[in-house]
């Protein structure tokens, strides 16, 4: 919905603080191109100003900002920060309260007057009524910042998911926040290399180690946790685990209570005031979603957008064509051109202020572009294969654990027996790769410097005590909370708002979750069946070739087919530059072997993709080369599509000395 950005100087003030949150906010006006807005405070007078002109005359020390993208009440009224009436407590705020309306009816009843339709307005009133456990009632996806005058306290709030981002920092007697690193960075605050989050990064390819981000000076808002900061202490707690039940849930009846809370979810997220697009690369939770949006809005009122690899062995098309042709849906059909893959790669790692490491990204990227023309919501089916089991050697271990420990060894013969089979297959096929020569990882493409940076390691969600009785839910709950999803949810975040969309999630609505988690493992995984429950809940809303697939896909992308395309032109050129070799990231030896055999090696192209968007993450970041040449992201508005202004953008290079 937003991006938002604050900073409170903590001792004192400093008249450069102005400049610095404007920089704050240029940078991320892709994130809210429709309206922005700042709040100036003085903490030792009491004095504050609403203002889009940060001109002020005090010298505040607590300034908040926000880019808006409007998705409810379009006016001005909606119009951030938003602040009760006696303007004492004050809200930025990112994301989406699904449940705003219910919450409205019942703050209204306490008495509490709205000024706007908006569901931002909801934060500031339900914190006047329950203080920061107010966003235990809040059902949705937020980052969001309260500044309580009364109280000379700043309340910090994110998801329970982590859904949507919150950086801080504190540099020089100043505490940061923002929606983005990069907004931090743009307020001085160094880029400096987290060596233990990129060796995670570089070891594993998407895992994200706890709180921390890929820069040693910023760190992230836990998810499920608020952060209370005072001019003397800052407080951190937990206010939801997985282990909680919001309500009540009828565990006599799954599937009917499944479908229950997944409809919701759904109806729900379908609340707004611009149009509504969804995701539907033909899985089963995709699939899902689009269905039940249809049923909500109607036949004929569903835009879907999928992806195309024609001639790739795991194309989902024809899956997309059938669940489109069965709800009645609009389907918009993107195929990726691989000609743009460093641009993009380029773009998706500004974005993300991280390396992207797998194939989907640019493909996001692309189809995100896509429904930015026609829509500002898009609904997708993230979330769903973490908490049901969807990948089936994943999951194989612990499910066979959970089997044994009840003493039913007999259910797990079945699926045991494919399992092994298709693991003889995959070793055979590493056999055959291992005689093309040795294999490489991307850790070995590193310069010793470089590897000797990370040999500081990281603390994961392994050892992080378990909360459940079973294998198979812990391993879920890993995956969920620590291991697979923050990164899946950091991307979908970051590239839709790169294009101004709005990205939900109705798998990620907490009382499914909840319900889901206190099933018992066999309700997840049944045999050669994952996902039993989801199977069984929604059999009529889909056809039976959608509800019976075993082959599960994730969304794989021909990214070695793609690398080896322009390998002779740009990857390879460019990854033996000089340029590449002064940052000393990679050992010349490894990387050029492996540039050598990446046209017939497809493990060797995926792997130059990685090295390629780790050098694009240093050159924009760690060099300022981002920052330097900021005006290459700007967009015109005269062609209806969001961007940052070419002045705006001019403004925060020179604010940061790269000019």
């Amino acid at each position: 919905m937003c991006g938002i950005a604050g900073l409170w100087r903590l001792a004192g003030s400093d008249p450069a603080d102005q400049s610095r949150i404007g920089h704050m906010s240029a940078i991320m006006r892709h994130r809210g191109p429709n309206d922005f807005g700042f709040l100036l405070a003085d903490t030792d007078t009491g004095q504050s100003i609403a203002t889009q002109t940060l001109s002020a005359d005090f010298v505040p020390d607590l300034l908040l900002a926000s880019r808006r993208l409007s998705i409810l009440d379009l006016t001005a009224a909606g119009q951030q920060p938003i602040a009760n009436e006696s303007g004492d407590i004050s809200v930025v705020f990112n994301g989406a309260i699904h449940n705003y309306l219910e919450l409205r009816r019942e703050l209204e009843g306490f008495g509490h007057v709205f000024q706007s339709k908006t569901d931002t307005e909801i934060i500031v009133h339900a914190y006047e009524q329950w203080g920061p456990d107010c966003a235990n009632r809040f059902n949705g996806m937020w980052a969001y910042a309260i500044w309580d005058a009364r109280n000379q306290t700043l309340i910090c709030s994110r998801d329970r998911f982590g859904i949507k981002p919150l950086c801080m920092a504190r540099h020089e007697g100043g505490f940061y926040f923002a929606s983005e690193a990069k907004s931090i960075i743009a307020a001085g605050v160094p880029a400096e290399p987290n060596p233990r989050f990129l060796r995670a990064h570089t070891t594993y390819g998407f895992f994200v180690p706890g709180d921390e981000t890929a820069f040693s000076t910023i760190s992230q808002v836990p998810a499920g946790h608020n952060l209370i900061v005072t001019q003397n202490s800052e407080h951190l707690s937990r206010y939801w685990s997985y282990t909680d039940q919001s309500e009540s849930y009828d565990l006599r009846n799954p599937e009917q209570c499944f479908r229950e809370l997944l409809d919701d979810a759904v109806r729900l997220r379908l609340r707004a005031d611009v149009p509504i697009a969804v995701l539907l690369s033909g899985g089963l939770d995709s699939s899902a979603v689009t269905a039940l949006a249809a049923d909500h809005l109607g036949a004929g009122q569903v835009d879907a957008f999928t992806v195309a690899f024609p001639g790739y062995s795991k194309d989902e098309l024809h899956h997309a064509e059938l669940v489109a042709r069965w709800r009645g849906v609009s389907l918009n059909v993107i195929e990726y051109d691989p000609k743009d893959l460093t641009t993009d790669l380029d773009q998706v790692t500004w974005h993300m202020d991280m390396a992207p490491a797998i194939g989907q990204l640019p493909v996001r990227w692309r189809l995100l572009k896509s429904v930015s023309q026609v829509a500002r919501i898009v609904l997708e089916g993230q979330g769903a294969d973490e908490m049901l089991g969807g990948y089936s050697d994943r999951y194989l271990k612990p499910y066979v654990q959970s089997e044994l420990a009840s003493l039913r060894p007999w259910n797990i013969h079945p699926r045991l027996t494919r399992a092994l089979a298709a693991q003889y297959k995959r070793k055979h096929a590493r056999w055959r790769m291992k005689a093309q020569g040795p294999m490489f990882s991307a850790e070995d493409l590193l310069s010793q410097d470089w590897t000797i940076r990370y040999q500081t390691g990281h603390q994961g969600a392994a050892q992080a005590p378990a909360p459940f009785s079973t294998a198979l839910h812990n391993k879920l709950w890993r995956d969920h909370s620590h291991d697979w999803l923050p990164y899946l949810l950091h991307f979908g975040d970051a590239i839709s708002m790169a294009h101004a969309v709005e990205s939900r999630v109705p798998f990620m609505d907490h009382r499914l979750v909840e319900f889901t988690f206190a099933l018992p493992f066999d309700q997840l995984v049944r045999g050669t069946e994952t996902k039993s429950i989801m199977r069984r809940s929604l059999e009529r809303d889909l056809p039976p070739e959608i509800i019976g697939r075993r082959d599960k896909i994730g969304f794989e992308t021909p990214t070695g087919n793609w690398v080896q395309s322009q390998l002779a032109t740009e990857i390879g050129p460019y990854l033996r530059s000089d340029a590449v070799k002064e940052t000393g990231l990679f050992d010349d030896a490894h990387l050029n072997a492996c540039v050598e055999r990446a046209p017939t090696d497809r493990n060797c192209a995926q792997l130059l993709f990685q090295c390629y968007g780790l050098v694009s993450w240093f050159r924009q970041f760690v060099d300022g080369e981002g920052f330097a040449d900021i005006t290459k992201f700007a967009t015109d508005e005269s062609d209806g599509r969001p961007g940052m202004h070419r002045e705006e953008l001019q403004t925060v290079a020179t604010g940061l000395k790269l000019t």
